[in-house]
């Protein structure tokens, strides 16, 4: 019987499971994303319930072959956790909402899980909760391999230019805003697909954002109303691209954050 003992790990989602017992969903350094049974957490007398923590840094053991070993034990890590209140935590769950759509179980992803880890101790300490998500947007795509090209024009190579207007087109890259195209960015294009034509989305983006971006000058862009905007829009198209038909309900708890 396989048995991981004292592995680092957050806990992602939890739930219910018979009358006593939850099933957790975990990100951990070394084995990736697990899910694991959590036998009697719901009981009155468990000794383990009080661990069983979102945003915690714990210590995790199981044991167990198969999708849904057990858990051994739980205890918190010495290491103390972020304080997410308010908009803070509501950025948080929708970090761990992302992770559970995206990673793969047993896919091992040690980086993800340290981006993970600090982006929720900069949630705790950063006023600029909006520049924090993109952070861990755009390097979450990246290190899942979809990766979003904000370098150069798709078309032509070209690097960007700062006065130039760009839309984005995912599997295809930034294209530049040319005469005719609508200005809300919206419906910017047509392509033909088996001789229809159909309307493409594509947010636009501004090259001086782009520029900024490129630079990792994020400050500059936490200052900028706009250039916010137009990255979290651009953002939001592209994760909205890779989930398919899934929804994110963290979403509807916080419009006006994530």
């Amino acid at each position: 019987m396989s048995i991981v003992n004292t592995q680092i790990a957050y806990i992602l989602h939890q739930r219910a499971y018979r009358e006593t017992s939850s099933i957790l969903e975990l990100v951990t350094k070394d084995f990736g994303r697990v899910s694991l049974m959590a036998r009697g957490c719901r009981g009155k007398r468990s000794k383990i319930a009080g661990n069983l923590m979102l945003f915690t840094p714990l210590l995790v053991s199981w044991q167990g072959r198969g999708e849904l070993p057990y858990l051994k034990s739980i205890e918190r890590a010495d290491l103390k956790a972020p304080v997410l209140k308010k908009k803070s935590l509501l950025c948080a769950i929708y970090i761990n909402e992302l992770l559970m759509f995206f990673l793969h179980k047993h896919d091992v992803q040690e980086i993800i899980f340290e981006q993970y880890h600090h982006c929720l101790y900069a949630l705790a300490n950063d006023n600029n909760l909006e520049i924090t998500l993109r952070k861990f947007e755009l390097k979450l795509l990246e290190l899942l391999g979809f990766g979003v090209n904000l370098h150069s024009e798709a078309d032509t190579g070209d690097k960007i230019l700062a006065d130039e207007i760009y839309h984005y087109y995912v599997e295809h890259g930034l294209v530049k805003s040319r005469d005719g195209m609508p200005t809300d960015g919206r419906y910017v294009a047509r392509s033909q697909d088996g001789g229809a034509t159909k309307a493409v989305y594509a947010p636009k983006i501004s090259g001086n954002c782009l520029l900024a971006l490129s630079g990792e000058q994020f400050q500059i862009i936490a200052e900028n109303k706009r250039y916010l905007a137009e990255l979290k829009q651009l953002m939001r198209f592209v994760i909205n691209h890779h989930l398919g038909n899934k929804k994110l309900k963290s979403r509807e708890l916080f419009k006006p954050v994530g």
